[in-house]
């Protein structure tokens, strides 16, 4: 078996040609232009409820009210921009088996416009969360930890790495503009009509778009560690004051990695175990379970590393924080996160069939995804909380109103625009697998 077969759903000569056609067909289908009404009202109902949470928790406690809305900040924000970066990564690292899944992958974008505007509303909620702002006896950089600084550079490069994602997109989706015409009406149709405006011919536009995507890529892919190393350090690692960590970039942005790829298999299974459309094979699959397998074992490696050098090296500004995170009712969630994030997907994904089982695949990564829910929690709450965690109602309902916005947002992209690239604008060439 050569490494270069061509998928195993495939026949050859014309059968593969028909195969392909009948897939672009099943995928248009899913550009339905329109939102179930009924997922609209759930999704607004989630909205409506986490407004009304914090609002009432910022009455009583805002501490608590903001912390919330900090750590589901760094959850979102982390999650929606690798959706924009998986397509840049696939493309510089020649990922050909991953190009059919980047559709799911980069609707996840549509929410980074949201993530500004909450990262923008934290401005007025860092007096409660930053300890820096008042008298703390640990040695604090002064000059450089100030709220006006923290977020004055943080969203600068935020918009940076934002418009750059647009752009990215533009040319991502700007080929499959032809297949899109007239299949929509409102916004959604002038969108498409915008989009392909001055079509150059299809080969054309499609190397344009390669061409451009080509320059974009390993772009985005730098704004994305030093933007997401800088963020991480202000609005996390900063609420230890005293702490430092050289790899705390890095165990951010690819635990935000993580989770979209986690999010990518559970989508990517609904839709084929539940909705039973067949548009990604079952070694496809396989080479998603594989790469969550991968990072799952490599943010793991990397929270090791972190805690192993603190302890060996037990200097007091630097274990505080897993201090907090060991006493109290912490511990148990310390714990939980690793057996969600690391533990169970570590034993269930071992072996080979598993990866190539969407629905197992999928629960799996919702396993993941809960993880990591929980991880983010535990980079706020024991920094800037005193006593047992909180965990009750506002923070399911502010949690449920950050699903309900990122499900609105990935909704109206995913009513837009396929499920699959109807012409290729990433790197030529065709998927094989591997063992």
């Amino acid at each position: 078996m050569t490494s270069r077969m061509r998928d195993a759903e495939g026949l050859a000569g014309a059968g593969e040609v028909a195969s392909a056609e009948a897939r672009r067909q099943q995928a248009l289908k899913t550009a339905r232009g329109s939102i179930p009404a009924a997922a609209v009202l759930l999704l607004l109902g989630g909205v409506v409820v986490g407004a009304l949470a914090f609002v009432l928790t910022l009455g009583q406690d805002p501490q608590r009210a903001w912390a919330n809305v900090w750590y589901n900040f760094l959850f979102w924000t982390a999650l929606a921009q690798a959706g924009v970066v998986f397509g840049a990564i696939i493309q510089v690292a020649k990922g050909h088996w991953g190009k059919d899944f980047r559709r799911i992958a980069e609707g996840a974008a549509a929410f980074l416009p949201v993530c500004f505007l909450v990262f923008v509303s934290l401005y007025f909620g860092a007096e409660h969360i930053f300890p820096w702002v008042h008298p703390v006896e640990e040695h604090i950089n002064r000059q450089w930890l100030t709220v006006d600084g923290v977020f004055l550079r943080n969203g600068a490069l935020l918009l940076l790495i934002i418009g750059t994602s647009g752009l990215f997109l533009w040319y991502s989706l700007r080929p499959d503009a032809p297949f899109l015409q007239g299949r929509h009406s409102g916004w959604r149709a002038a969108l498409i009509e915008r989009l392909g405006r001055k079509w150059r011919g299809d080969a054309e536009e499609a190397a344009l778009s390669r061409s451009r995507l080509t320059v974009l890529s390993p772009l985005l892919i730098l704004l994305w560690v030093s933007t997401f190393t800088l963020l991480a350090t202000d609005m996390a690692m900063s609420l230890t004051p005293g702490f430092m960590s050289v790899i705390w970039g890095p165990y951010y942005f690819v635990g935000g990695w993580l989770t979209l790829l986690a999010f990518v298999a559970v989508v990517a299974g609904w839709h084929t175990g539940v909705r039973n459309r067949q548009l990604w094979s079952r070694w496809q699959f396989h080479d998603l379970g594989k790469l969550l397998f991968a990072f799952v074992v490599f943010w793991t490696y990397l929270w090791f590393s972190q805690f192993i050098v603190v302890w060996y090296g037990n200097l007091p500004r630097e274990t505080i924080w897993f201090i907090q995170r060991t006493s109290g009712g912490f511990s148990s969630l310390l714990i939980l996160q690793m057996v969600l994030i690391f533990a169970a997907p570590f034993v269930l994904l071992l072996g080979r069939s598993p990866k190539m089982k969407p629905r197992f695949l999928a629960g799996v990564a919702i396993l993941v995804l809960a993880g990591f829910w929980v991880e983010r929690y535990n980079l706020v709450f024991p920094s800037v909380w005193k006593g047992e965690p909180p965990l009750g109602l506002p923070e399911l309902a502010i949690f449920l109103g950050f699903l309900g916005l990122f499900g609105l947002t990935y909704s109206l992209y995913a009513s837009t625009f396929p499920l699959l690239p109807l012409r290729e604008s990433l790197m030529e060439g065709e998927a094989g697998h591997g063992p």
